[in-house]
């Protein structure tokens, strides 16, 4: 399963605990890029950022994300992802369904 994670600031870092923070998301971001959960990353100008991620099943995805040192102070979405042909036939059969006269 294929999921587009993103996160953006919901609340400011203490000034404290940002040296400690960068360098938790730094070891998570390269724990997870080892195993290949995490295909993409990247950050947004403005603060926040995204990647891609790959897990097994919505709890592993659910686990993950919750070791995410920033997620304390973001708001973090999860958009499940799949392939743009399978997305495009399943809407190609919906609307043929829909359009079928309706048998009486």
């Amino acid at each position: 399963m294929r999921f587009l994670i993103t996160s953006t600031p919901r609340f400011p870092i203490p000034p404290e605990l940002a040296t400690t923070l960068l360098s938790a998301m730094n070891d998570w971001v390269k724990r997870y890029t080892a195993s290949k959960k995490i295909e993409q990353m990247w950050g947004f100008v403005n603060g926040g950022g995204g990647g891609v991620l790959t897990v097994a099943s919505h709890e592993e995805l659910n686990a993950i994300l919750s070791e995410m040192p920033f997620t304390p102070f973001s708001d973090t979405r999860a958009e499940p992802l799949i392939p743009i042909e399978v997305g495009l036939n399943n809407f190609r059969q919906a609307m043929a369904r829909m359009t079928q006269p309706a048998n009486r």
